[in-house]
């Protein structure tokens, strides 16, 4: 594993090196190009979430229309060979409340890349969440919300001038996933082991000085009938000062008929919040395939009563 995270490192430094954001972004165009030849599918994609949230703290109280991380991407892939296979994917946010998904732009970058695949695994480059930040396994059930784990633990990061790996199943029902990141603040390394066996999934991470902090993470999603069980402990280090920190997150999920479901979830850590502790309740509506709406309810209180805050919001997801 080691020989082969030099390898990952030492492609993407000549990388970043040789090429410039510009020039990716033609071989994206090139690559476009050479689906449409080969008559593969092009898929358009998106989703909506959007949603009315009350905010409450001791000094102020607002109403506003919140985006949830809403976005729009193309995403194909053709086959070389019998065996292998080239895959890409143009992913932005976007924000139908203000058309400003990133300070004044209209289009911020998630998840883009080009890959290769095949029997060896998945080698992919360009902007991605990071093995650290996939470790969730979808534990936090207030994804891209205003409850969302990001807001209490470090390393919810996606990253670009990154090359990353992902293996084959190596044994039955485990991966690993290896990524080498460029920065301008200097080079850091993000692990993670995946396994899965019947309907449970663990996994375990590690980030090498991710932003100043290496970082390792457990997490494991239990189903049980009807109810999902999450549970992820992290511990983080601030290499500069040698200050350790510590969280977890705990979420279960209760589904009513395919279309109903109720989640609670409490997420604890000193890492950006001094006393920082999250309890949030949401419930969710499944429309149809495509279509969703939900209630949130989450209070996040901090080291002085006097800054706790409550957010209360009702909205809806809408795929396309």
């Amino acid at each position: 594993m080691q020989k082969l995270l030099r390898v990952i490192k030492v492609l993407n430094i000549n990388f970043v090196s040789t090429y410039s954001h510009k020039l990716k972004k033609l071989f994206l165009i090139n690559l476009f190009m050479m689906s449409s030849f080969a008559s593969s599918e092009i898929e358009f994609y998106g989703k909506l979430n959007l949603n009315i949230e009350n905010t409450d703290s001791k000094t102020s109280q607002e109403t506003d229309f919140k985006n949830n991380a809403s976005r729009i991407g193309i995403k194909s892939s053709f086959l070389m060979s019998e065996s292998i296979k080239i895959s890409f994917q143009v992913e932005a946010e976007i924000d139908p409340t203000d058309i400003k998904a990133d300070e004044d732009k209209v289009f911020k970058e998630r998840n883009t890349y080009i890959a290769i695949s095949g029997n060896f695994g998945k080698v992919f480059t360009g902007t991605h969440d990071t093995a650290f930040k996939n470790t969730q396994l979808q534990i936090d059930q207030f994804n891209d919300t205003r409850a969302d784990i990001k807001y209490i633990l470090l390393g919810e990061n996606r990253m670009n001038s990154m090359i990353g790996y992902t293996s084959p199943y190596i044994i039955k029902g485990l991966k690993i996933s290896l990524n080498s990141i460029s920065q301008s603040a200097g080079s850091y390394e993000s692990i993670s082991a995946d396994y899965s066996i019947n309907k449970i999934k663990a996994s375990f991470a590690i980030d090498k000085n991710a932003k100043g902090y290496k970082s390792e993470r457990f997490a494991i999603m239990i189903p049980f009938q009807n109810v999902d069980i999450g549970f992820l402990y992290q511990s983080s280090k601030q290499l500069l000062v040698d200050k350790s920190y510590s969280g977890h997150v705990i979420s279960i999920k209760r589904n009513f008929l395919n279309k109903d479901s109720l989640y609670v979830q409490n997420a604890k850590s000193n890492m950006k919040i001094l006393s920082g502790n999250q309890t949030s309740i949401g419930y969710s509506h499944k429309i149809n395939n495509t279509t969703k709406t939900f209630l949130h309810y989450s209070k996040l209180t901090k080291d002085t009563n006097s800054d706790d805050i409550t957010f209360a919001s009702i909205g809806f997801e809408y795929k396309f």
